[in-house]
């Protein structure tokens, strides 16, 4: 579960970020109108959370593959 957190943490830090650094190159003011902030950061929490869950599904379903060779080895 921590790991799942600190992957939502990192992308919407990320999300943070980019919304900054989009603004930066607009020459806008980087504090300006926060709820943009929020809005980039809650979405790429969310899609950092949804990507940790495809990443656990495919080290789940790549140990069941692994099993089932390694049992066909021995057979």
């Amino acid at each position: 579960m921590a790991s799942a957190v600190l992957s939502a943490l990192g992308y919407a830090s990320f999300g943070f970020l980019a919304r900054c650094y989009a603004l930066g190159i607009q020459k806008r003011n980087i504090l300006d109108n926060f709820g943009g902030h929020a809005a980039f950061a809650g979405a790429f929490g969310a899609l950092g959370y949804w990507l940790h869950g495809v990443k656990i599904s495919q080290q789940e379903l790549l140990e069941k593959k692994q099993k089932e060779l390694t049992e066909r080895r021995l057979a």
